[in-house]
């Protein structure tokens, strides 16, 4: 009886070792079949794919996302209809403006375990620079089969702003020749935004409009009708000019100009710029080359804007 009994549990315990591997079997065949529809980007990068775009005049086009159909080949095409979705706000973007894009085919026959690139065609020239701009899309239907829940929707960002934006922290030296009582104002926090392909203007945080922060004897003041913009050749990375945002020169004769002496440049590894100018004003200093103030700034970055 003993013996009996050895034999039914070795035997029981081997249907189940047996029933529990074919299980596994059909589970694993039955995923491998599973005719799921999904966003392959998402299941690589995440739910926000970028796109640094190149200033460059007219269109660009982008594989703006990529469809999957992971069914077997037995198991024929699936049609695929996407949705725009607006919603892009969360993913710290614009939304892209009807005038940045041409509307896109939003319909798709996505043959079984094949990929499918959807292109989206930007207008630059519609864009203006200085900004993230974003769109969204979303599986709406499928012919058959399903779609995947964690990868059926993704948000696709295109990002307008140059390498050099940011958030910077201005230290270093400001002499005012024609007003000695007006100083520097040390450390003071700037927004270097986009301006072009190559340029970018300051704006201090407290100040919100281009320009420089100064202290006239203790007030914090600025220099009216005056904000630098810097000018970088992109290939060395070094400042070419410094410009007056406000006019070259202002309607109060204002103007900006690099002092050639400064290092003048935007380290990569960094990414903080180091800059020297002066700001020219001749109906206040008359005498050539016309120079009221001297700045060398040291602007050490401290993040991306947004």
């Amino acid at each position: 009886m003993e013996y009996i009994r050895l034999l039914l549990q070795k035997n029981t315990a081997t249907f189940l070792i047996v029933t529990t591997g074919l299980f596994i079997l059909s589970s694993c065949k039955k995923d491998k079949n599973s005719n799921q529809i999904e966003i392959s980007d998402v299941s690589a990068g995440g739910n926000v794919k970028l796109f640094m775009v190149d200033f460059l005049p007219g269109n660009q086009t982008v594989t703006a996302i990529t469809l999957k159909n992971q069914a077997s080949g037995s198991a024929g095409s699936v049609h695929v209809k996407l949705k725009i979705d607006t919603a892009v706000s969360a993913a710290g973007a614009k939304l892209l403006p009807n005038n940045g894009y041409t509307q896109p085919t939003l319909e798709y026959d996505v043959p079984a375990n094949s990929s499918v690139a959807v292109p989206l065609t930007i207008n630059r020239s519609n864009l203006p620079p200085d900004a993230v701009y974003g769109i969204g899309f979303k599986i709406e239907t499928t012919s058959s089969g399903t779609v995947s829940t964690s990868a059926g929707s993704i948000i696709v960002k295109f990002d307008m702003r140059n390498k050099f934006d940011g958030f910077y922290r201005i230290t270093g030296t400001m002499v005012d020749i024609a007003a000695p009582t007006i100083t520097g104002y040390f450390p003071q926090d700037v927004a270097v935004t986009t301006s072009g392909p190559n340029s970018v203007t300051l704006i201090p945080k407290d100040l919100g409009i281009p320009g420089v922060l100064i202290l006239s004897g203790t007030s914090l003041s600025y220099y009216g009708s005056f904000g630098p913009v810097l000018n970088f050749n992109s290939s060395t990375n070094q400042i070419i000019s410094v410009v007056n945002s406000y006019g070259q020169p202002a309607s109060n004769t204002r103007s900006a100009e690099i002092d050639a002496t400064g290092l003048n440049v935007w380290d990569p590894a960094t990414k903080n710029i180091y800059v020297k100018f002066v700001q020219k004003q001749p109906n206040t200093v008359t005498t050539a080359p016309n120079i009221r103030v001297y700045f060398n700034f040291t602007m050490t970055y401290q993040g991306p804007r947004f």
